[in-house]
């Protein structure tokens, strides 16, 4: 589920692309770089190399290039643009080459190259505007625009990994890798007893030397190696970049090494975390700009996944892997780190504030304001565990508990310092395998100066260490709950010191409770058992189980009574095999008859999940809109007619509803608001409480986004 972002300032902001335009495809394997035309407003775009787009406002709008015909099993590998004809664009593709001379109306595949595209070059100062592209086993040259090529130069003894080119006054410059990594990468032996064979042979596999012809003669070997990427502008036939590979042990492949002069001498430019010091140490912060990511979560990345070059401005270069993004503007002597900016005081640090410049791709589950302080925004994540916000999210700082991802959070009402989370260590929940019930480490925890710091109450033993999906914290009798991806429900009733299952009421088996909720009123709790993920069995007992606090109820009370078969659904399939969340409004005497509750769907019961709703408590339940993917429902607590629905969409529309809902009628209608620019990865929605015009909506591999709610209007 990606996106494209585009910047007009050299990557100081960013702004999404409508998904409705354009997508990025989390196959990385096949990720395509943007292509540019000289005009710079036309751009070519292949989500994992297949469906070619053209944009001719700078990537605003897309429209498909119906005349870019690819083979079964074809794939785009790169765009390559004549930066002195517009026109011009040529494709990479992995069986050949195509060219337009049309910004890409039409396109021409060129006749005898058959092979997986691997570099082209575009000789601008030459007479003829050579043309220069490599395969694996060759490259090849032509003097006639692309209409035929000839063979310039075949290696002998090895295939060729990657190719760059450029020329200046000063002359030609071609360079390529070579595959011979048992040699470029022998050092990787030493580590054969820590690493294990496999690392090794895949250090080797994706590692070579660097080939210069410098003098239009012949192709000397250096002694500098690369890995994934081997970049040079075309109007410089001195400076050449290579980076290391994803696959090369001790993160190695965030290696960038620079030559000023042809491949001459190389220098180290950038190795994001050094493993051959005692303690690992991170590039200096004199020649990088750190983030919070680096700081409270850590260098991760192994490589780069793109790393691209001004082709007209070879101190100009990027890379992106699945952490940070970095790029420099001069020569790699300082790297910028483009998707943040510090917004705290003093030096950067762990714990300190940061804004958005709007690249965001973190997995953002929900996003909470404390019920009594609207200044305070918690955000459950992935990956980096949470986000919290004492300026209503004008700045956040990490504040991940302990595992992967901060799933609830839950509040004290008389002290807005005090914090609880569920955490767990499987990340991206409900999406597919991940919606099983699991065996996960995780737990309750709690901080008391607003997530800043955390510890852990639940006890690190069975049943208790297990991935925890909510929390819900009983202000009025200091209870705490915990809803397990696997026991059911954990409770203590003295502040966290102990802990038992609270489970009477509830079936046997795997029990998953995505969702706890509280009334502020007098504590009583309602709890959502989901579906026992894989098997399902037990989707009859499926739903919002209630607990009588109020009265001394000890046991769990399922909210189910009839639930209607939807009259426009096809005949067959059960109901409620996977409920993922439900909204319920404590504000009055009987506003918390109304329930919406919502189901993901899972078991082939096509159509049937959705937003759900009752009147009375759970005596009656009716489907109200069909979502397929369903993740948050939320009540406007300022109009308790308005109701929002959040979830995943497929953009065909071939797989029912899904996206960013909403109803202004108590669910008798829906709207479906297009305004956001992410359309296909909504988790999340919650209304801004001091100014509910506006609307948070949270996504997965996205972000936040804050807008206009369109229930407002």
């Amino acid at each position: 589920m990606g996106t494209l972002f585009r910047s007009t300032d050299l990557g100081q902001s960013w702004l999404p692309v409508n998904h409705l335009q354009a997508v990025f495809s989390s196959e990385l394997t096949r990720a395509v770089s943007i292509g540019f035309s000289a005009d710079g407003t036309t751009v070519f775009h292949a989500s994992a190399g297949v469906s070619p787009r053209r944009s001719l406002d700078a990537g605003i709008t897309f429209q498909a290039m119906s005349g870019l015909r690819l083979n079964a099993g074809e794939y785009i590998r790169y765009w390559h643009s004549d930066s002195s004809n517009a026109n011009r664009i040529l494709a990479g593709s992995s069986v050949g080459l195509h060219l337009s001379n049309d910004k890409g109306v039409t396109w021409t595949r060129v006749a005898g190259i058959t092979e997986d595209a691997i570099g082209t070059f575009i000789d601008q100062e030459s007479l003829n505007k050579n043309i220069y592209h490599a395969t694996k086993t060759k490259i090849l040259m032509s003097t006639n625009g692309g209409a035929t090529f000839i063979s310039h130069f075949i290696p002998s003894g090895t295939t060729i990994r990657k190719f760059a080119a450029g020329r200046d006054a000063y002359g030609l410059t071609l360079s390529f890798v070579d595959s011979n990594g048992a040699s470029a990468c022998a050092w990787v032996d030493a580590y054969l007893a820590e690493w294990g064979a496999n690392s090794i042979n895949e250090t080797k596999a994706n590692c070579g030397y660097v080939w210069v012809n410098a003098d239009g003669i012949s192709y000397k070997r250096t002694t500098q190696t690369a890995g994934d990427h081997l970049k040079m502008a075309e109007n410089d036939s001195a400076t050449i970049y290579t980076t290391g590979a994803r696959a090369w042990i001790k993160q190695y492949g965030t290696k960038v090494h620079v030559s000023r002069d042809k491949g001459e001498t190389w220098a180290l430019k950038l190795n994001q975390i050094n493993w051959d010091t005692n303690p690992f140490a991170p590039w200096p912060q004199t020649k990088i700009e750190y983030s919070a990511v680096a700081l409270d979560v850590g260098w991760w990345d192994n490589g780069y996944e793109s790393f691209e070059i001004n082709r007209r401005n070879s101190a100009q270069v990027a890379g992106t892997g699945y952490f940070f993004m970095f790029s420099s503007f001069n020569y790699g002597d300082f790297w910028k780190a483009p998707f943040t900016e510090y917004a705290d005081e003093g030096t950067p640090a762990i714990k300190k504030k940061w804004k958005t410049r709007g690249l965001e791709v973190i997995s953002a589950y929900k996003a909470e304001f404390h019920p009594t302080n609207a200044n305070l925004l918690y955000v459950a994540s992935a990956d980096i565990g949470g986000l919290c916000s004492d300026d209503h999210g004008t700045s956040f700082r990490v504040c991940k508990a302990q595992y992967n991802s901060n799933y609830d959070y839950s509040f004290d009402l008389n002290n807005d310092q005090v914090v609880y989370a569920a955490s767990g260590n499987l990340h991206d929940y409900p999406n597919e395998w991940r919606a099983n019930a699991t065996t996960n480490e995780g737990g309750i925890y709690k901080s008391i100066n607003r997530g800043l710091s955390w510890s852990r109450l639940t006890p690190t033993a069975a049943p208790f260490n297990r991935q925890y999906l909510s929390v819900g914290y009983d202000t009025k009798n200091n209870i705490i709950y915990g809803g397990s991806h696997e026991v059911g429900i954990i409770r203590s009733t003295n502040g966290g010191l102990n802990w038992s299952l609270f489970n009477t009421g509830l079936p046997a088996g795997n029990k998953i409770i995505p969702q706890i909720e509280i009334d502020p009123r007098n504590g009583n709790a309602y709890a959502l058992l989901t579906g026992n993920a894989p098997e399902f069995t037990n989707y009859t007992q499926t739903g919002i189980y209630f607990l009588d606090v109020a009265n001394g109820s000890t046991t769990w009370t399922l909210l189910r009574g009839t639930v209607n078969y939807p009259p426009t659904a096809d005949s067959g399939y059960n109901l409620w095999y996977y409920p993922t969340g439900f909204a319920i409004n404590f504000s009055t005497a009987n506003s918390a008859d109304t329930i919406y509750l919502i189901d993901y769907e899972n078991r082939g019961n096509w159509l049937m999940s959705g937003v759900w709703k009752t009147t009375n408590k759970g005596q009656t339940w009716d489907r109200v809109k069909q979502m397929t993917h369903a993740t948050q429902v939320a009540i406007d607590p300022t109009d308790l007619n308005k109701v929002y629905a959040s979830g995943y969409y497929q953009l065909d529309g071939q797989w029912g509803s899904g996206g960013q809902l909403f109803s202004k009628d108590g669910g008798a209608s829906w709207f479906k608001n297009n305004a956001p620019s992410l359309q296909r990865n909504a988790r999340g929605v919650t209304v801004d409480p001091v100014d509910p015009s506006k609307i948070i909506y949270s996504y997965f591999g996205g972000g936040m986004l804050s807008g206009s709610n369109p229930a407002f209007y």
